[in-house]
């Protein structure tokens, strides 16, 4: 016997909060992983946020500049000097949805039916997000006033620079950002600026022994006694990302320095490391970025921040407007990637 429209509507209610492992073949993705489904969904790397659209937080630009050596009745000089920035980011809001026809066959059927047609839409809406926002991850909204605001991707934050090719803090403002990543300008807060370095070629003596001094280079630590938002030092807090031709260089690399293959000829895909912490290829970058970058994240800075109580909500089924038999079922999620230290990133590329 087929549900009635309110029936339906509890029960589709109710899969939704039950979704199972899918038993069909899905040829519609893209990209054949995502970092941000794998690396952004649960864990560290994902920090809740109680308050507004805007997130803010205080970045020290400099120091009183009142410590010195001193003599028997020397006269005191004090000052007062403003010694922070605020940082500010936008939330984005990413929606999607799917909808059905409580008169469609399949819906006017029995209920594994039903189960396994709504399965089949709600997975479709998630492949949308995930795609999307993986999209999102490596590439960098247009300009300030860009509207809809897109998040602030990886390249966002950790800017290419040709200006220093063996390697420098000379990532700075982003493209139509004048006012600087965050609101702070790397014209008069250098600080902010990430590491950057040129290669040429994936070898040791090159773009290895660059990334090395990069990871050492952009290593800061606090006196132990004070603490700082993302201080310390830790080499798992690293990830490093870049393009399969890269990733398959630097395999062919391990291979010539090891003789000891035995019979697996792949014996070294997917085990490529930097100083313990895996070297990972983006299929983003892979087909988008000829330049073969390699970020350098690092964990304790870049977070993705989201909305309490906005992160990948899914509403109950509503009715659609002017059409009374169709139901929708929105998603919404508000977050966007942060870096808080930019100078603790860098980036790698073929100028």
């Amino acid at each position: 016997m087929a549900l009635m429209p309110d029936q339906l509507d509890d029960f589709v209610n109710l899969t939704l909060q039950s979704f199972k492992r899918k038993s069909w073949i899905d040829l519609s993705l893209d990209q054949q992983h995502h970092i941000f489904a794998s690396k952004f969904l649960s864990g560290k790397t994902r920090t809740p946020y109680q308050g507004g659209h805007q997130l803010n937080w205080k970045v020290q630009t400099s120091n009183t500049g009142t410590a010195k050596y001193s003599e028997l009745y020397s006269v005191d000089a004090t000052s007062v000097k403003d010694l922070t920035t605020e940082a500010k980011q936008p939330f984005c809001k990413l929606t999607a949805n799917f909808s059905y026809d409580v008169h469609e066959d399949s819906f006017q059927s029995d209920r594994e039916t039903i189960i396994r047609e709504i399965d089949v839409r709600r997975h479709s809406m998630y492949n949308d997000v995930f795609e999307l926002a993986e999209t999102s991850l490596w590439t960098a909204p247009s300009s300030d006033t860009e509207s809809p605001r897109k998040p602030s991707g990886i390249p966002f934050w950790i800017q290419k620079s040709a200006t220093t090719p063996a390697g420098g803090f000379t990532g700075g403002n982003p493209s139509g950002f004048s006012n600087g990543a965050a609101g702070i300008n790397t014209n008069t807060v250098s600080g902010w600026k990430n590491w950057s370095f040129n290669y040429t070629s994936v070898s040791r003596d090159d773009m290895v022994a660059k990334a090395r001094k990069a990871i050492e280079f952009t290593h800061f630590q606090a006196p132990k006694q004070f603490n700082e938002i993302g201080g310390g030092k830790s080499d798992s807090d690293w990830m490093f990302f870049t393009t399969y031709n890269v990733l398959e260089d630097l395999e062919k690399l391990l291979e010539s320095s090891n003789d000891n293959l035995g019979v697996d000829l792949a014996k070294y895909a997917g085990a490529v490391t930097l100083k313990g912490n895996p070297v990972i290829w983006v299929p983003y970058l892979q087909n988008n970025d000829s330049s073969n970058p390699i970020y350098g994240v690092n964990f304790r800075v870049f977070s993705l921040y989201y909305k309490k109580g906005l992160d990948m909500l899914v509403h109950p089924p509503q009715s659609s407007a002017r059409q009374h038999t169709v139901r929708e079922v929105h998603l919404d999620s508000w977050f966007n990637f942060i870096c808080l230290n930019r100078r603790r990133c860098f980036v790698g590329y073929v100028a």
